[in-house]
């Protein structure tokens, strides 16, 4: 096995607690990896303006996959790719929640859009801490192309119901996956984790079998796939356990800095 020289690793469910923080005990593993010569990078389906905070403890110069790869930069803000929604697709892709009178909204330029403060948008700015712009029925019409599209179920038992729907509806036009309990995640076709990393790794000059991710969520799957070694967190979706080499500990039990110490370290460096 190559010795592994890049990290990838998801916040929401991974890097972050289920409080939305970091544990010291994690930032101190993640430099102790950079302080070995790795490149981290953090993927996330966040907005970049949202996990932009997190990267930036770790560097100006940290690689950032947001949007579930549909937006790369770097920490301190230089864009090295962006790959929106088609607006024809974002449209008819917003009418279809529209008719269905299914909660939805939209990125542009990195600005929350939604159709109403109600609680589900009130909810997700806090928990994203950004300020979302109020759009009304325009949100069903955008005048730009926007670089995510995020459903969210009214409960767990709907997420999954809701995706598939999505997906039989659009097919392959369309980049669809769960992201966090309630959360889906629309965006261009050509765009996800998996596709992000392997552009990055293109730029580092690195290879598929010296890359290691580390996540939990369905839309993490394709970042497994594009790296040599991927580790689910305790906490992951079952069908992302099986797709990993290895599963650490949960988020709440600094499963990031646990693969760090007991696989990473000892056995890829």
């Amino acid at each position: 096995m190559k010795r592994i020289k890049l990290v990838a690793i998801d916040l929401d469910g991974s890097l972050l607690t289920s409080q939305d923080t970091i544990t010291e005990r994690t930032v101190q593993a993640v430099r102790d990896l950079i302080s070995r010569g790795i490149i981290l990078v953090v993927a996330t389906g966040r907005m970049f303006c949202s996990a932009k905070k997190f990267a930036l403890l770790f560097g100006p110069h940290t690689p950032v996959i947001a949007y579930n790869g549909a937006w790369i930069s770097y920490a301190q803000g230089e864009l090295l790719s962006h790959k929106p929604i088609p607006l024809d697709l974002a449209r008819e892709t917003l009418n279809f929640f529209k008719e269905r009178d299914w909660y939805v909204q939209s990125y542009i330029d990195d600005v929350l859009y939604v159709r109403e403060l109600n609680d589900k948008a009130i909810t997700y700015a806090r928990h994203s801490d950004v300020t979302p712009v109020v759009a009304g029925d325009k949100l069903y019409n955008p005048k730009k192309e926007p670089t995510k599209l995020l459903a969210v179920a009214d409960d767990v038992s709907e997420t999954e119901r809701m995706r598939d729907e999505i997906k039989s509806h659009f097919n392959d036009r369309l980049f669809v996956a769960i992201s966090s309990p309630l959360y889906i995640d629309m965006g261009n076709p050509e765009t996800n984790k998996g596709k992000a990393l392997t552009f990055l790794a293109g730029h580092f000059g690195i290879t598929r079998d010296e890359i290691c991710v580390i996540g939990d969520s369905e839309n993490d799957i394709n970042m497994f796939e594009a790296a040599g070694i991927s580790i689910a967190m305790g906490n992951a979706r079952e069908e992302v356990k099986a797709k990993a080499t290895f599963v650490t500990a949960s988020n709440d039990e600094d499963g990031v800095a646990v693969a760090i110490k007991d696989i990473i370290i000892p056995d890829f460096l």
